[in-house]
């Protein structure tokens, strides 16, 4: 018999497969027909389809973060292990936020240490925490802020920060961040989403057996940290 939190899960796990398929037919038209209104259509509706490319990519992503939650939540979540040269993970991360650098004007540096040990770890997974800390530096930092990406070899693994000098969070407030949904009301009232992205994070970290926190303080930037060992104990489905 299932628990009512196992039937939760079960149905968001089945509403997120039924939305994805015609989601994904909708991305597939949006952009043919963008392709066709470049040359025939005027400024106006090249705009009104860019923004339904724009939403449609949104919320395919949302459906991709319920789906990973629901995984988390019935322990189905597992790590495909592999070496993982993280200096190259976090450059081409740089690389794939730099448009939203550019158009806040923002100015990114990046601090890492020239040698740095590969570990073993799952790359599309640590990707996606990478991206989701810098998406929300770059989110919370305003125009013309400064974040700084670090990497140091510490102990038997590596530290990963990402630095802003943006909003900053309260003391009280920290420890709802790492919670799924819970997400800080100035957050809530400026920004779309479901909450979920740090919640994920803090998920594919401790899979891989380390740990994230968030040192911070309100008007004076935050630093989000994580450290990874060389190679996780027990967790992930090795290759």
């Amino acid at each position: 018999m299932e628990t009512k939190e196992e039937e939760w899960l079960r149905f968001i796990d089945t509403l997120s497969h039924e939305l994805k398929t015609p989601l994904t037919s909708i991305i597939a038209a949006a952009g043919l027909l963008e392709e066709e209104l470049q040359t025939a259509a005027d400024e106006s509706h090249r705009k009104l389809i860019q923004t339904i490319i724009r939403n449609s990519a949104s919320l395919e992503s949302r459906l991709a973060e319920l789906m990973d939650i629901v995984k988390t939540g019935s322990g189905k979540l597992q790590l495909q292990l592999e070496p993982v040269d993280m200096k190259s993970l976090i450059l081409g991360t740089c690389m794939q936020i730099s448009p939203l650098l550019h158009n806040k004007e923002q100015q990114l540096t990046t601090d890492l240490a020239d040698s740095l040990p590969i570990i073993r770890g799952d790359g599309q997974r640590l990707e996606q925490v990478l991206l989701n800390l810098m998406n929300n530096a770059v989110k919370f930092t305003p125009e013309g802020g400064k974040i700084t990406v670090r990497m140091r070899q510490q102990e038997e693994g590596i530290l990963v920060q990402i630095q802003d000098d943006g909003i900053g969070i309260a003391k009280d407030q920290q420890n709802m961040l790492f919670k799924p949904y819970s997400r800080l009301n100035a957050d809530r009232q400026r920004h779309p989403g479901l909450g979920l992205g740090l919640a994920l994070s803090k998920q594919v970290v401790e899979l891989h057996g380390g740990k994230i926190w968030v040192e911070s303080e309100h008007g004076k930037g935050s630093t989000f940290s994580f450290y990874l060992p060389r190679r996780p104990a027990t967790h992930g489905t090795p290759q």
